[in-house]
């Protein structure tokens, strides 16, 4: 009697177990459903998620899906902890049983129990799946606004350094100017160099979004990416250009310096000429004045009006004063030339001819008788300089007579 009463406790408490058990999976049954309709409505918000046109918006709904998704991948978790929890329970054993170690009701259980968690395993993967593809398109959305916003404003940069080398196309009025121009150039040049490199980075970027094969957000990238190269370029040629200009621009008023001093010096050669004919040495004024020349002959102010020299046209368009300047330099040296020139052929006529043989005249001794003196005169040359003429003039020499 014992026996009987003990097994009829035994398949009461099977029987309440396996209620409880049911009770259990109906739960899990319901929590399946609430994660399925939370998936189903995630999906139908990221399916309508409009792409924003700028990086800002895209990176905040990124983020908000974001904690959604992780959100929903927690309920996964709980619920396939609890599934496994309860598998094991209606199990009541460590190990997988056998179909034999299982009464109907049980192994009833077990299996819906089982079926529910590869259900929600395979929702789960469906949905990483789902998620995987959204993200990227977002995250390319992302790259693809930032992008733009870079190409923004290095385009407005581009333009800030344009105008800036537009508006200032001074070349300097002397050397040191022109240097000090240079030095401020160089400076600037660095700076704006970094704006290349960056468009340059920027270009590589887009090439790479390009090939990441999401043709339908990356048609405007192409065009973008031309004119980031187009604009590095011709920012680097217009640095470029300026530099080579200021450094001409020293060149220049260190050659006009050059000739200006030449001209001086020329100038003071010349106003030196009546000496220059009365010297018994002319061959050392004419050394003097063919080094002179061939000083001359060195400088160097022809090629700073060389026309066909894109330099020297950007030179002489920037400021009239510049090309007058040289005009009247070019016009002062020729002067001095040509005057040092008629100088040389005047003192090499004086060189070559022979110098008149000196008469010795011997003083008469005074007569005692006769204590009047008379004056004779006898004529003798003299070379007078009238501008770039010499003449001889008669002069009379005054002798003593006893």
């Amino acid at each position: 009697m014992l026996r009987t009463f003990q097994g009829y406790w035994n398949s009461y408490s099977t029987l309440v177990n396996e209620k409880d058990y049911t009770e259990d999976i109906e739960r899990m049954k319901a929590s399946a459903t609430a994660i399925a309709a939370s998936l189903t409505e995630f999906g139908k918000t990221l399916r309508e998620t409009e792409l924003p046109n700028d990086a800002d918006s895209t990176a905040r709904i990124l983020e908000l899906q974001t904690a959604e998704k992780m959100a929903i991948k927690e309920e996964f978790k709980i619920a396939v902890r609890k599934g496994f929890t309860l598998l094991k329970s209606v199990r009541q054993l460590d190990k997988k049983p056998t179909p034999e170690q299982l009464s109907p009701t049980r192994l009833h259980n077990v299996t819906a129990i089982e079926r529910m968690l590869v259900q929600l395993e395979e929702t789960e993967r469906s949905f990483d799946s789902f998620w995987t593809k959204h993200e990227r398109r977002l995250r390319y959305c992302l790259e693809l606004r930032q992008f733009e916003d870079s190409f923004r404003k290095l385009q407005a940069a581009f333009a800030r350094h344009m105008l800036y080398l537009e508006e200032h196309r001074e070349v300097g009025n002397c050397t040191e100017k022109a240097l000090h121009l240079a030095e401020q150039h160089r400076q600037y040049t660095e700076g704006a160099m970094e704006e290349v490199e960056a468009s340059r980075n920027l270009k590589k970027a887009g090439e790479d979004l390009i090939n990441s094969n999401e043709a339908e957000l990356s048609g405007s990238l192409e065009p973008k990416c031309e004119e980031l190269e187009r604009m590095a370029a011709a920012l680097t040629s217009a640095l470029e250009r300026r530099g080579d200009c200021l450094k001409r621009s020293a060149t220049m008023h260190e050659q006009i310096a050059q000739a200006n001093a030449w001209c001086t010096r020329g100038a003071d050669l010349l106003a030196s000429g009546m000496s220059d004919f009365t010297n018994p040495n002319p061959g050392t004024s004419l050394t003097a004045l063919d080094e002179f020349i061939e000083e001359g002959n060195h400088l160097n102010i022809e090629f700073l009006k060389d026309t066909t020299s894109p330099m020297n046209q950007l030179l002489l368009l920037t400021t009239i004063e510049t090309s007058t300047l040289l005009n009247l330099i070019e016009e002062r040296i020729g002067d001095i030339r040509r005057m040092s020139l008629a100088k040389r052929d005047q003192l090499n006529k004086l060189h070559l001819q022979k110098p008149p043989p000196v008469q010795i005249v011997t003083p008469e001794k005074k007569s005692k008788k006769n204590s009047k003196t008379e004056v004779c005169f006898t004529p003798f040359k003299v070379f007078k300089v009238v501008g770039n003429l010499t003449a001889e003039l008669q002069t009379p020499k005054m002798t003593k007579k006893a």
